[in-house]
C-alpha cells in the first residue's frame, strides 16, 4: 500500500465512531463496565472493529489515514514501522484530552498523562522505584508475598473453582503489600479508588470524598516511612504505622531524600501504582490461566518448566521463558490497552513525509495490529506461546519506546510468580467462559471466569 496519508470520508468517519469510539466508551474508558463487557463479548464486537479497519485499508489503499476521533484530527496508523517511529518520537505525548480528563478523576498528575519537563521528572522517579528493565532489588520479598497469598487463596479448595472475585482479592492483597509492605492491606483504599476510577468512565466530576480519603490515608503511610529509622528492624512501627524496609513505599522514602522535586507529585504516582498493579494482577493472572487451561499441551509444558526448577527463587521465576511466552501471548490476544492515542506537542514529520501539526492526534490500534494476519500469519488468532521467538513481530501491549510502561518489569515478575505458584501445585480446568483453542475470541468476559482446581495425583 502507498505511504501517502489519505483522508477518509464523512461516512467512514461516522463508521469509525460506531466501530471504535462507541464500543470503547461502553467497555469503559478507565474500568470495564461489567454489563457491557458481557454484551460486547457475546456479540464478538472486536471482530467487527478489526474487519472495519481492514476494509478502510483496502478502500483507501493506505496504512495511514486521516480521520476525526474524539477530540480532534487524528492520523490512524496501521504500518508497524510508522508505529515504531511514533512511539520513539519525542514530538508527541501520551496525554490527549480524553485520556487526561478520565485519569484526572483520581490521578491528576500521573506519569501516564504528563508531558514536557513534568513527564521527564516523573518518568525518572517511576523508573527508579519500579526498576524498569532490571530485576527489582526486593524481588525475593515480593516472591514471598506472592507465594503466601496464592497458597492462602487455594488452601483446602481442591475440586472447587476460582472465580473473578478470587482474582480480585489476590490482586489487592499482593499489590498492597508490594507497595506498602508485608502484611499491609487496605480494603477501604481499594473501595475509595474504585469509586474514583468509575467516575473516569464518564469524566465530568470527581468523587471528592473518596479522593480526599484515599490520599489522606496514603499520606499517613508515606509519613510513617519518612519517619522510620532505616537501621531499625523490619516490621517496626513509625507514627503508629507498621513499616517494612522491603517495599516500594520505603524506596520512595529513600528516593525522596535527594531525587524528587515538587513537580514529581509523589502521592499521585503511588496512587496510579495502586490502580494499575491490582488491575494487572487480577486481570492477567485470570486470563493467562484461562488460556493455559484451555490448551492442555501448553499446560503440561508450562508445569514441566516450573517443576524442573530446583528452587522457586526469584531468579528461577525470571528464567521461566515458556511461562513468559504464555503471558505475552495473552497480552497480544487480549491487549489490555488496545488504543494508543498520542498528541503532537510540536510540528513534525513521520517517515514518508507525513506531516503532523501541533495538537493533532495519532491513533495506533494495537489490539487490531496484534491480530493482523499480514504480520502474525497463521498465529494471529491462536494462543501459540511456542511461536514467541526473536523473529516474532514486535508487540506493543506495554506500549514501547520512551513512553513504555515504567512498571513492565516488576508487573511481569509478579505475574510470573503468581502463575508459577498456582501451576506448580494444581492443574486447572476452564469451565467458563469457554475458549475454542483454534480461534481465540477477540473479547473475553473475564467477569464470568470459572476455573476448577485439580490437585496432582
Amino acid at each position: 500500500m502507498g505511504i501517502a496519508a489519505r483522508k477518509i470520508s464523512l461516512l467512514d468517519t461516522l463508521r469509525l465512531q460506531v466501530f471504535v469510539s462507541i464500543p470503547t466508551s461502553l467497555w469503559g474508558l478507565v474500568v470495564p463496565n461489567r454489563f457491557f463487557v458481557w454484551c460486547l463479548s457475546r456479540l464478538n464486537a472486536g471482530r467487527c472493529t478489526i474487519r472495519f479497519f481492514a476494509e478502510l485499508r483496502e478502500k483507501y489503499r493506505s496504512d495511514h489515514l486521516w480521520a476525526w476521533f474524539p477530540f480532534g484530527k487524528t492520523l490512524l496508523v496501521f504500518d508497524p514501522k510508522t508505529m515504531d517511529a511514533v512511539l520513539r518520537s519525542e514530538e508527541n505525548a501520551a496525554d490527549p484530552f480524553l485520556k487526561k480528563r478520565a485519569l484526572s478523576m483520581f490521578v491528576p498528575d500521573a506519569l501516564v498523562i504528563s508531558s514536557g519537563d513534568e513527564w521527564s521528572d516523573r518518568r525518572r522517579f517511576n523508573k527508579n522505584v519500579l526498576a524498569l528493565g532490571r530485576p527489582h532489588p526486593h524481588e525475593d520479598a515480593f516472591r514471598e508475598i506472592v507465594f503466601r497469598e496464592v497458597d492462602q487463596l487455594t488452601a483446602g479448595r481442591a475440586g472447587a473453582a476460582l472465580r473473578w472475585t478470587d482474582f480480585e482479592v489476590l490482586g489487592e492483597r499482593i499489590s498492597h503489600q508490594v507497595i506498602l509492605g508485608s502484611g499491609q492491606i487496605e480494603p477501604e483504599m481499594t473501595a475509595q479508588l474504585a469509586r474514583m476510577a468509575r467516575r473516569g468512565n464518564w469524566p465530568f466530576w470527581r468523587n471528592r470524598r473518596a479522593f480526599s480519603a484515599f490520599y489522606e490515608r496514603l499520606e499517613r503511610h508515606l509519613a510513617a516511612h519518612r519517619a522510620f529509622d532505616q537501621g531499625s528492624r523490619r516490621g517496626q512501627q513509625a507514627n503508629g504505622e507498621p513499616v517494612s524496609t522491603r517495599c516500594l513505599m520505603q524506596d520512595v522514602k529513600l528516593l525522596e531524600q535527594g531525587s524528587t522535586t515538587p513537580t514529581t507529585r509523589v502521592p499521585m504516582q503511588i496512587g496510579f501504582w495502586f490502580f494499575v498493579m491490582k488491575d494487572a494482577l487480577e486481570l492477567h493472572v485470570a486470563r493467562t490461566l484461562a488460556l493455559i487451561a484451555a490448551h492442555p499441551a501448553v499446560q503440561d509444558r508450562t508445569r514441566e518448566e516450573i517443576r524442573k526448577a530446583q528452587k522457586s527463587t526469584a531468579q528461577a521465576i525470571n528464567d521461566f521463558g515458556y511461562l513468559d511466552a504464555c503471558i505475552r501471548e495473552q497480552l497480544r490476544l487480549w491487549t489490555p490497552v488496545p488504543i494508543l492515542l498520542r498528541r503532537a506537542v510540536k510540528d513534525f514529520s513521520l517517515p514518508g513525509e507525513i506531516d503532523i501539526r501541533r495538537a493533532q492526534q495519532i491513533l495506533i490500534h494495537t489490539g487490531c495490529y496484534h491480530r493482523d494476519p499480514r504480520f502474525f500469519g497463521e498465529f494471529a488468532d491462536k494462543f501459540s506461546p511456542d511461536s514467541v521467538t526473536e523473529e516474532f513481530p514486535p508487540v506493543y501491549f506495554f506500549s514501547d519506546g520512551r513512553q513504555s510502561c515504567a512498571g513492565e518489569s516488576l508487573v511481569t515478575f509478579l505475574l510470573k510468580a503468581a502463575l508459577a505458584q498456582l501451576l506448580a501445585k494444581f492443574r486447572f480446568e476452564l469451565v467458563a467462559p469457554g475458549i475454542a483453542p483454534g480461534r481465540i475470541p477477540y473479547l473475553y468476559d473475564h467477569f464470568g471466569i470459572k476455573l476448577r482446581i485439580h490437585p496432582d495425583g
